[in-house]
């Protein structure tokens, strides 16, 4: 079935939203490896951050959150098994990143952290075949972004 004008132009909208959300992350993110950085060298063990840093994310992100729950269809269960273990491998990155931080230097860690898009690629494959597409294009745009970074962080 053919996509019509209006159709591709929402999702391509929809595809712009989506990266300049993505770059706000990744502004996020990046600050916040400085930040631990800075943290983990002066005042509290990795493992203690760790905890402030998740529990203000999931005090906010409950804050926010709250209100968009009560519309909620559909299976909550089963969603929630998702996002559970999603939460759980998000925290231990979290914790590992910490970990990592007050081991090394924030330039040299944050490029190793920045390959996660070759991990997401690689799972996104085994695990979401019928729901994302997964093209030359994008397998290359990811080795290059991650190649990118790590080029300027160590260089």
């Amino acid at each position: 079935m053919a996509t019509t004008t209006e159709e591709r132009t929402g999702i391509r909208s929809a595809t712009l939203l989506g990266v300049g959300i993505a770059f706000a992350a990744a502004a996020s993110y990046g600050s916040s490896q400085v930040l631990t950085r800075q943290g983990v060298s002066d005042l509290a063990p990795p493992l203690v951050g760790s905890f402030i840093a998740l529990f203000w994310g999931t005090l906010g992100f409950l804050v926010i959150s709250l209100r968009s729950l009560r519309g909620v269809r559909g299976d909550l269960k089963t969603g929630g098994l998702y996002f559970a273990a999603a939460g759980a491998f998000s925290a231990t990155g979290v914790i590992l990143m910490f970990q990592a931080l007050s081991r090394g230097e924030v330039v040299v860690i944050s490029p190793v952290l920045a390959t996660n898009p070759l991990f997401t690629l690689v799972l996104a494959a085994v695990f979401l075949r019928g729901v994302e597409r997964i093209t030359a294009p994008t397998v290359i745009g990811a080795v290059l972004v991650v190649t990118g970074v790590a080029v300027l962080s160590i260089a």
